[in-house]
């Protein structure tokens, strides 16, 4: 494993990393389920569709992904947009990958116009609060999850996040036009007193073939609500160009985007100047792991280390030659992503002079992890030559 080799790896290697950053979503295509199952909440059978980023099958239990829920699941033209918004803002690392659900309606006023916004209890609110849950727990889900509606929907959302306030973290209500004069200002209570949870309300123009419907009663009851109080947990945003049946596609990934933007800004560790190097030395390497997991908590929860995240700030430490920060991030990715092969060689690169042992031990890790989990991926063969020729 002589220098000459070691080079030759990592020039290669560093091509295969710009890969994995700069095409995740064409590389790393998203995996679906729909569930089937009898609701005991409305006596039928019903379904939901789980949509998991495919790095997941990578994680370790460490990695509890937030988890996105959008209503109104039986609308293509509703859901399709949503789903292409969350993956885009996921490649350009302004949203977490999440593990995101689309729950179908059957009749959608019906289940979700409640009668008053102090009825106890809805079958979609049991559906959400108690039947999706172990659904969902196969799928090592986290501890924040975000309700996403859009018109009758939305106000649902607003009621469910009153009702059941410790299942929702966060709601995105997209133009809610039911009982809002009496919602919003109770929301406006609760954020008051409830610093880790964030409702954002969109509506849009005022003209009548604009959401001129909805305008005046929304803001006049967000009026009421007294949103200062809460300190931007509540916030209203109004898009003059907007209809009603358009708000989604147009306020949809800004709110989100808006929800987690400490998510998009916590990459600060390591910056680095025009020629790519360090501005300054990190603190220790056991320090720099702590102020690393310090930056994973989000409102009530945690929102784990990406693989993005992870690449960006290795390659930023090796750059400037910080080895040993190296090594002791690629630890922490490999138990974060035993199954992701290329944190092996990685680390089997980074150990090449300093642990000859070590080093072949990863190099070995990451062939067998290379032949569990990337065979078809359309590098596989030069990958595979490259590290066994580390080997020889």
């Amino acid at each position: 494993m002589g220098n000459e080799r070691a080079l030759d790896f990592a020039m290669s290697f560093t091509h295969l990393l710009l890969v994995l950053l700069l095409c995740p979503i064409a590389g790393r295509a998203q995996h679906t389920d729909t569930l089937r199952f009898h609701s005991t909440a409305f006596g039928a059978e019903r379904s939901v569709v789980v949509h998991l980023p495919e790095f997941q099958r990578y994680a370790s239990a460490q990695v509890r992904m937030p988890v996105i829920i959008l209503l109104d699941g039986q609308h293509e033209w509703f859901i399709d947009p949503l789903l292409n918004d969350i993956r885009f803002l996921q490649y350009t690392h302004e949203v977490p990958q999440a593990i995101v659900v689309t729950v179908p309606h059957g009749d959608r006023v019906a289940e979700s116009a409640p009668d008053s916004i102090d009825q106890p209890a809805m079958p979609l609110l049991e559906l959400l609060t108690e039947e999706l849950p172990p659904l969902l727990e196969p799928y090592n889900p986290g501890d924040i999850t975000v309700l996403v509606g859009h018109s009758f929907t939305a106000s649902f959302a607003l009621y469910a996040y009153l009702t059941a306030p410790e299942a929702f973290d966060a709601v995105i209500a997209l133009s809610p036009l039911h009982l809002v004069e009496r919602s919003l200002p109770l929301v406006a209570d609760r954020l008051q007193r409830v610093k880790d949870e964030r409702v954002l309300v969109a509506v849009g123009g005022t003209e009548r073939l604009k959401d001129g419907g909805h305008h005046a009663d929304l803001t006049a009851a967000m009026r009421s609500a007294a949103p200062a109080r809460t300190e931007g947990r509540l916030q209203l945003r109004e898009y003059p160009s907007a209809g009603h049946t358009a708000l989604p596609i147009i306020a949809f990934p800004d709110l989100l985007a808006t929800l987690f933007a400490p998510y998009a800004l916590r990459d600060t560790l390591a910056a680095v100047d025009d020629a790519y190097k360090l501005v300054q030395a990190p603190p220790p390497p056991d320090q720099l792991v702590k102020e690393l997991e310090g930056t994973w908590g989000f409102l009530d929860g945690t929102l784990p280390w990406d693989l993005a995240e992870a690449n960006g700030l290795l390659s930023r430490l090796e750059s400037s030659g910080y080895m040993d920060h190296v090594v002791a991030l690629l630890h922490r990715a490999i138990a974060l992503y035993p199954n992701e092969y290329y944190f092996h060689a990685w680390l089997g690169q980074a150990l090449m002079d300093r642990d000859p042992g070590a080093a072949r031990a990863s190099l070995l890790k990451a062939r067998e992890v290379q032949d569990r989990h990337a065979r078809n991926d359309a590098d596989y063969e030069e990958m595979k030559a490259e590290i066994e020729g580390m080997l020889k």
